[in-house]
């Protein structure tokens, strides 16, 4: 995940941090505490439980009184295993945030901010609960830990678009490399044009103009099949925040106005070459001035589109804050 992703993840975490820690509260306390803390199979079916209504659960473990790991992590069968990391039982978890956030909570749900997962290397969020008996014997603690992009996502109703989001961008994959190809496919027609044109030694101007064209042309495919490929195959996107579109819409509106303005240019500059035909000259003439003023007008407004959805002064200043 990019550094911008995580940091509108976070964003999107502090407006729904209220209703995270209320559903995290509410899913621990649901549980049998005391045998879960003991009972490895039962960490492992009430972690499978979970998964299935709440996708974004990932593992439970528990932890003896000194925050030392009694066995290994029971995984959610939605984490795969190159996600997994080797710590397990006996490991040194003292000084995670969610023991020293649950270490003075006695019998009450801990909930940690967002932090980097020593299991699974991922943003978490996770819950605990320090357990001691009637007797004041301490039991340890229990950890449940959740993925917290796909927590977002959840709340957001964004999870079956996250499913299907890799299919999507296979597809994208492919257009933007098919774009790329063609255009490597007019940079080859244009050299041939250009090595034909030194061998026949015909009308230097006229067949300069159309390599030029042909190698302007390409050079606008391959910049659309860039622009697809790096927004949405190589970037990590966020959807849901409106930076994101603005960014999107931008590249290519400005792919765009490059390469009216470049054919705008050849045709007018044909036109002023073009001796022979002045009545065709002046309605390439004429044809040029209504491109550029096309590409005037397109700048312009990508212009105001960009003023008007700019960042709200009050969000700017919160994020400074």
């Amino acid at each position: 995940m990019s550094t911008s992703n995580q940091i509108h993840l976070l964003q999107r975490y502090q407006q729904h941090e209220q209703t995270i820690h209320l559903l995290m509260e509410s899913m621990m306390t649901s549980l049998n505490i005391r045998e879960l803390i003991f009972d490895r199979s039962a960490q492992l079916q009430t972690v499978e439980h979970l998964s299935r209504a709440y996708p974004f659960v990932e593992l439970m473990y528990s932890l003896d009184s000194k925050g030392v790991q009694r066995m290994d992590s029971a995984y959610a069968p939605n984490v795969s295993e190159r996600k997994r990391r080797s710590l397990g039982q006996g490991s040194d978890r003292s000084s995670r945030p969610y023991v020293v956030a649950a270490r003075d909570s006695i019998n009450t749900v801990a909930v940690t901010r967002p932090y980097l997962s020593s299991a699974t290397h991922q943003l978490s969020v996770s819950t605990a609960l320090h357990l001691v008996d009637d007797d004041g014997e301490d039991q340890g603690y229990l950890v449940l830990n959740f993925n917290l992009q796909r927590l977002i996502s959840y709340l957001s109703g964004d999870a079956r678009r996250s499913r299907v989001h890799p299919w999507f961008q296979s597809i994208y994959g492919l257009i933007g490399g098919m774009l790329v190809l063609v255009s490597i496919m007019l940079l080859y027609s244009a050299g041939a044009s250009m090595y034909h044109l030194f061998e026949t030694r015909g009308n230097i101007a006229t067949g300069a103009f159309g390599i030029v064209i042909i190698i302007t042309l390409g050079m606008s495919i391959f910049d659309l099949g860039k622009t697809i490929l790096e927004e949405e195959v190589l970037v990590d996107k966020d959807i849901h925040h409106y930076d994101t579109t603005r960014r999107t819409i931008s590249r290519f509106m400005a792919a765009i106005i490059i390469a009216v303005s470049i054919e705008a240019l050849l045709l007018m500059f044909k036109a002023l070459l073009n001796d022979g035909a002045s009545s065709i000259a002046g309605t390439e003439l004429i044809d040029a001035v209504w491109m550029l003023m096309a590409a005037v007008a397109m700048l312009a407004g990508l212009g105001v589109y960009l003023y008007l959805s700019r960042e709200p002064d009050s969000v700017r200043e919160s994020a400074s804050n």
